[in-house]
């Protein structure tokens, strides 16, 4: 009786295939996922509830007499979370305002000497705010409590998100 023979290189095409196809549904499940929340925008809500309107780990809260922290959730291996830390590097120059990048591989972002700019590497900090992308910038009020949470994508306007967190405005979505 003939079987079914299938050759190695077959074999080897079909198994990747069939990772290709996981990776696939995976990256849109993530994506979908990210943009739901962003969408939530539209009927008044701003972030999670684990996240938006709890206290922040006391290591990102605001130093005695800051006005509030902009945090930003980066990750060592992400191209946009280092363009991210750049532009957190060039906005960090008031005093009343701390700005903290919390990061899961400390050695690769580096503060450069003379900056406001700090670099956290603390995973149980970490893991209470990322929300599942990198990177997310995030605003901590002056009593500790985050009121902000925002995604950053490749077309996000870095310097007014930037600002506005500052600030305390809430942006529309990009």
């Amino acid at each position: 009786m003939g079987g079914l023979t299938v050759s190695v290189p077959l074999a080897v095409a079909l198994l990747a295939l069939l990772v290709a196809l996981f990776a696939l549904a995976a990256l849109v499940a993530v994506y979908a996922r990210v943009r739901a929340l962003e969408a939530g925008r539209a009927e008044g809500i701003v972030g999670y509830d684990a996240t938006v309107g709890r206290p922040a780990p006391a290591i990102v809260a605001p130093g005695p007499g800051q006005r509030g922290t902009v945090l930003a959730v980066l990750d060592g291996d992400c191209a946009l979370c280092h363009l991210v830390w750049d532009a957190l590097v060039a906005a960090a120059h008031d005093p009343g305002l701390r700005v903290v990048a919390l990061v899961d591989a400390p050695d690769r972002f580096t503060a450069p000497p003379g900056t406001r700019a700090e670099v956290l590497a603390d995973p149980a900090a970490r893991a209470e705010l990322f929300e599942g992308y990198a990177p997310t910038l995030l605003g901590v009020d002056a009593g500790g409590v985050v009121v902000q949470r925002h995604f950053v994508y490749a077309d996000t306007d870095l310097p007014g998100l930037l600002a506005a967190t500052a600030l305390g405005r809430e942006v529309s979505a990009a």
